[in-house]
């Protein structure tokens, strides 16, 4: 019996054996299974691209008067046309980017980063922890955001920093309510209980078991806060409480309304885009990630 049983070992045949495939061969899985995330991630992409280089690819100055005809349409000089003073809206899309892309970026990694793991610390541990997050949620939830904006923009001033402090204060507690209920559920669940029951760490089960179910719903939060930090930011410059320089939200404001109704609709139109399609590629990703790393929608 022995000697059959190490013929059989010898002979066994190692080259049918399937192998994990390469990681460029499952990133191209991915990308055909997931067609929208590959075009959020590619807007994302540029949009960081011009967030960090938009004032160094831009054609024209941004705020260089008389390079154009004023509220002449698209032409080979001016792909997007030029607004009403002869500046060359290509380049002030381009230049646009940088305040969104900094005021988005803290908002989703120091606000609803921050937020993020506070709601999730809250729900598994709770106690004092649990009740300072979620109260202090609460009070921020009645304190409308525009007044906390106009607040400190009255202590520092009408600055950059303004923005990133409000915007960034607004996403922290945006969804770790949601997270919190979450987490509540996985921490009542049969594979922490067995976790628990051959004498893992609470904060071995926090890290290695809870986190990683909850990461797919974090994903979410953020990529939403960051549509919602861009549109805060468009919304604050169209009504005029914006920084002095170029931004996307300013660009639609003003005049160029009354402009865009006499025809003129290049001057708002592509700004417009541009916030839209950030936005756009944001959720889309975000909900791809969400679909690829959460384990209950594996096949």
């Amino acid at each position: 019996m022995a000697t059959q049983t190490q013929t059989a070992a010898v002979d066994f045949d190692w080259a049918y054996v399937p192998t994990r495939p390469g990681w460029l061969r499952r990133m191209g899985r991915l990308a055909r299974q997931h067609p929208t995330g590959v075009f959020g991630l590619a807007v994302l992409i540029l949009f960081v691209v011009c967030g960090l280089f938009g004032e160094r690819l831009a054609p024209y100055p941004p705020d260089e008067l008389s390079v154009g005809v004023p509220l002449e349409g698209s032409s080979v000089e001016h792909p997007f046309g030029v607004n009403q003073l002869g500046q060359d809206i290509f380049s002030r899309i381009l230049a646009g980017a940088r305040i969104s892309f900094i005021i988005s970026f803290f908002a989703v990694f120091l606000g609803a980063g921050m937020g993020s793991f506070l709601g999730i610390l809250g729900g598994y541990f709770g106690r004092w922890l649990d009740y300072v997050v979620q109260r202090s949620g609460e009070a921020f939830a009645a304190f409308p955001g525009l007044v906390l904006f106009l607040t400190l923009r009255t202590a520092f001033g009408p600055g950059l920093k303004t923005f990133i402090i409000a915007i960034a204060i607004g996403a922290l507690f945006g969804g770790n309510r949601v997270l919190r209920g979450q987490t509540i559920l996985e921490k009542h669940q049969v594979y922490v209980e067995a976790a628990r029951a051959i004498g893992c760490s609470e904060w071995r089960i926090f890290i290695r078991h809870v986190v990683p179910n909850v990461l797919p719903l974090v994903v979410v939060i953020m990529s939403g806060a960051l549509g919602a930090a861009i549109l805060a930011e468009s919304a604050l410059s169209f009504l005029g409480l914006g920084p002095e320089e170029p931004s996307w939200g300013r660009d639609m404001s003003g005049s160029n309304l009354s402009l865009a109704r006499q025809g003129y609709w290049h001057v708002v139109v592509w700004p417009g885009v541009a916030i839209s399609l950030v936005v756009l590629g944001a959720n889309l990703l975000g909900d791809s990630l969400r679909d690829i790393w959460d384990p209950r929608l594996r096949k």
